[in-house]
């Protein structure tokens, strides 16, 4: 798929499929900024979101769309509303944009589904308990390391009827699935249903995060309610970015889309292709990982 057009395919919605393309270079993110003579630039990580941004809190957001907090509480456990989750309380904060798209959608985006309780409220996955919203940085040192964390996780996911993303390289991804279709028989079948999205990644971090949040919004308006995100890391070495593209794009992920949807997001390093500093600023943009036991997150 590198250097040509893919479509994506989804569950069948209205609108227009995203596209892969490889794009310009990055711009400079606000939030990853320079400090680091490593990378021949200063560098620094920070997870924040864009203080720029129009952020309401729950009781402005319900005061806006006009309805309960309660209502707003239950469409996002729900994954019908975007949201952040912020502080070490996870406290909901709205983007506006968001807000207004919801009310844009009118009746059909607030129409009563299954109780958000049929969702499991976390992945559990070598007996860690870990909360969708979460955005997660694995580490291996060796090929069997690869398949510790990727292959039970994205197998359970489809077993449970989530909506999967594998973003590796084409000789990764074709490792990673094989092992899958051991322990499951029906891949091929979520390839074709849009269940299991494949990518190879976008060169340009920012359509890289555009193209994975449009796919989550169109998936949860077919009505996909929960998602796994599992990225093997060297993809973005294999398409040209350097190690400060790469941080960057993993920061604007982690504050524009990891927390904003029924998403738990698994990022994997292979630390035999990254440098130290590099793997130490991986983590730093990971911060969710430290709120379970690290060790249980390091292949060696």
């Amino acid at each position: 798929m590198i250097g040509q057009e893919c479509e994506m395919k989804s569950a069948p919605v209205a609108g227009p499929r995203p596209v892969l393309r490889q794009g310009s270079p990055p711009p400079d993110w606000l939030g990853c900024l320079a400090a680091r003579e490593d990378y021949g630039e200063d560098f620094q990580v920070t997870t924040r979101p864009d203080p720029n941004a129009d952020l309401l809190n729950i009781k402005e957001a319900a005061a806006l769309l006009k309805v309960s907090e309660a209502s707003l509480r239950r469409w996002t456990n729900a994954g019908r509303l975007a949201c952040l989750r912020l502080g070490a309380k996870r406290e909901r904060r709205f983007r506006r944009e968001d807000l207004m798209a919801f009310l844009e959608g009118g009746a059909a985006a607030a129409a009563p589904a299954a109780p958000a309780s049929a969702r499991p409220a976390e992945v559990l996955l070598e007996g860690i308990a870990i909360e969708y919203g979460n955005h997660i940085c694995t580490l291996y040192e060796n090929d069997l390391g690869r398949l510790k964390w990727s292959v039970p996780f994205i197998a359970d996911g489809l077993r449970n009827g989530d909506g999967c993303f594998l973003i590796a390289t084409k000789a990764v991804r074709n490792e990673i699935l094989g092992h899958i279709s051991e322990v499951w028989e029906g891949v091929e079948e979520a390839v074709d249903q849009g269940r299991l999205v494949l990518s190879d990644g976008i060169a340009d971090g920012e359509e890289m995060c555009r193209f994975v949040e449009h796919a989550l919004v169109m998936a949860t308006r077919s009505g996909m309610r929960s998602f796994r995100l599992l990225g093997d890391m060297t993809w973005c070495l294999h398409l040209g970015m350097t190690y400060a593209e790469l941080l960057a794009y993993e920061a604007k992920y982690n504050y524009a889309i990891a927390h904003r949807f029924p998403l738990v997001s698994v990022c994997q390093y292979d630390v035999r292709e990254f440098s130290g500093p590099a793997v130490l600023n991986a983590l730093k943009c990971h911060e969710d990982t430290f709120n379970y036991p690290l060790s249980r997150f390091l292949a060696l």
